[in-house]
């Protein structure tokens, strides 16, 4: 689906204007104790005039159909894109963490790693860190997670396929 660039988006922004709408599709994840799984995703990308994108990803269970059943996760923040080409991105997680990743525009291509991870007392995990690739591959949005916890060594977590969608 192609898109338009708003003649009033913030100019600070036209390196993430790719992004900007909402998209969907599927994705597959693999974790030590939990193995093998396959999600639906639904993620964001919203602008209100500011120098920055608001972010919503949500994941979740599918039926045979691909309609969505049940939460599995979800994350906010905000995407903080800088004039020397770098990234700053926000993000907090429901499960008990928020982090601070910093990274690169390269054209269609955006890569980040966690600068800073933190966690509540309750946290569901003793997530420590990662690292993301973003990519808009023949008009798709691709992207991977990698994700370390105090006892499991940085390694693929998660990876999806997102197409465009309408609002």
């Amino acid at each position: 689906m192609p898109f338009e660039i708003s003649a009033d988006l913030n100019p600070a922004l036209m390196p993430l204007a790719w992004l900007i709408g909402r998209w969907q599709g599927t994705g597959h994840g693999s974790w030590p104790q939990r193995g093998d799984f396959e999600f639906g995703q639904q993620i964001e990308f919203a602008t209100n005039g500011e120098p920055y994108l608001h972010y919503i990803s949500q994941t979740y269970t599918t039926n045979e159909s691909g309609v969505p059943q049940s939460p599995l996760g979800m994350e906010t923040g905000f995407w903080r894109p800088q004039s020397d080409g770098t990234l700053e991105v926000v993000l907090s997680d429901p499960q008990g963490w928020s982090e601070v990743w910093a990274g690169h525009i390269d054209g269609a291509k955006i890569e980040l790693v966690t600068d800073v991870v933190a966690r509540t007392t309750t946290s569901e995990l003793a997530y420590t860190g990662g690292e993301r690739l973003y990519g808009n591959v023949e008009g798709d949005l691709l992207w991977t997670f990698d994700r370390a916890t105090k006892d499991v060594a940085l390694q693929p977590y998660m990876w999806a396929r997102l197409q465009r969608r309408s609002r």
